[in-house]
């Protein structure tokens, strides 16, 4: 099968070959920041709520209504955008692609026979080079685990960038990032943690040693040994002590261990210097977060990256005919609002008295299933079309239709 057959959007296809999904990233610890649990821990906190997006094909019409698209490419967004991932995988995937390099791509993949949509394909290339030709078009030449290498319009790839600054067309400084930031801290905190782990180590070795005081043969040596295990074991088994008898031909010479742990001050400071990087409070990489904390980082963090998938998809994947049409993918937050039952109760009173959630929507918001009958819209008789507020007031409305 093979995953790289992509059609223009004017019509030309290209045929590539399935690329093996199980590369690796770098590793040497020394540029793989995953190898990190303080990073894997982060990265998982934002993927998994952002996987929680609901992505959507939709149309605004002129009303400024809005519909949802029906065909092939709603059916990838809904439901199953390649035959290996579910749309929660899928999401999932691209993000953490994106916070490991600082740029996600997805192909497209499309018939090459009909030129519809079949799938679409989070990519894995150890490098991507950018390249422009005389007609300045540009082109991505994707490297790979396996040594193979493909190049594709750039139109043709959904791209994502994060610290999109220094460089021109991708993300950090390159294809495969910038951690050179990060990766101090990250270097830093390793190597605290193995000093802790040496330090905890130290205090279980030799504690002293004993020294037998005359000449001894290799077999008085052996059985010297011998008896002084006896004598351990015998004294751990039966008295529970370690303390062992010796006699006036031994000498004990004690070994001092003084090993030195980190306080908890400069742990807690390492570990938030990596959670400020990716942009997740202590609260919610310790999955003990409150309203306010939840809130805090999806306005600060998914939110964003929602607004970005959302641009992506909609340049990626449909035309410059169908944007202006009103058409575009937007990627709903719908599943990620965490809030208390109070301020859920408080939020329906308000938007249903508005006529802005159904009795579905409303059951929705606080986990409940939908009913018959349950898509109708209420509204609090209490609100008047702006327009007509100054005739209500003075009774002018009322008088306009008795005389009607």
């Amino acid at each position: 099968m093979g995953i790289f057959t992509r059609k223009k959007k004017e019509g030309s296809t290209n045929t590539f070959q399935l690329l093996n999904q199980n590369n690796t990233f770098f590793t040497p610890f020394g540029n793989n920041i995953s190898k990190s649990d303080v990073v894997k821990i982060c990265i998982d906190r934002i993927a998994s709520q952002c996987a929680k997006l609901k992505p959507r094909y939709i149309k605004t019409e002129a009303d400024k209504t809005v519909t949802e698209k029906q065909g092939r490419l709603s059916f990838l967004l809904k439901h199953k955008p390649n035959p290996l991932m579910t749309p929660y995988d899928f999401i999932y995937k691209v993000i953490t692609l994106l916070l490991l390099n600082d740029n996600a791509f997805v192909y497209p993949m499309f018939d090459s026979v009909n030129g519809g949509l079949k799938a679409l394909y989070p990519l894995r290339p150890i490098l991507v080079e950018a390249i422009v030709d005389n007609a300045d078009g540009y082109y991505l030449k994707f490297y790979f685990e396996d040594g193979q290498q493909f190049m594709l319009p750039y139109e043709n790839v959904i791209h994502l960038r994060k610290y999109f600054a220094s460089n021109d067309i991708f993300g950090g400084n390159g294809s495969s990032g910038d951690h050179e930031a990060i990766l101090k801290t990250i270097s830093i905190n390793e190597n605290v943690l193995q000093g802790i782990d040496n330090a905890v180590r130290s205090s279980m070795q030799i504690k002293g040693i004993i020294k037998m005081n005359g000449m001894l043969s290799e077999a008085d040596k052996k059985k010297q040994r011998e008896l002084f295990d006896i004598a351990l074991n015998d004294s751990i088994s039966t008295k529970g002590s370690s303390i062992i008898p010796i006699d006036l031909k031994s000498e004990y010479i004690p070994l001092t261990v003084d090993p030195k742990l980190i306080d908890k001050e400069t742990l807690e400071f390492l570990q938030s210097k990596i959670l400020d990087y990716f942009g997740v409070s202590a609260p919610i990489f310790a999955n003990k977060y409150s309203e306010e904390d939840f809130n805090s980082f999806y306005e600060s963090t998914i939110e964003p990256l929602a607004i970005q998938l959302s641009e992506a998809f909609s340049l990626g994947l449909l035309t410059e005919n169908e944007l202006t049409r009103g058409e575009e993918i937007i990627f709903y937050s719908e599943r990620l609002q965490y809030a208390s039952w109070n301020t859920k109760v408080s939020a329906i009173e308000k938007l249903m008295s508005l006529g802005i959630m159904t009795l579905n929507e409303s059951r929705a918001l606080l986990g409940l299933e939908p009913i018959e009958g349950g898509n109708k819209r209420l509204q609090s008789l209490n609100f008047v079309d702006a327009d007509k507020a100054n005739k209500y007031q003075v009774g002018e409305e009322n008088k306009d239709e008795s005389h009607s």
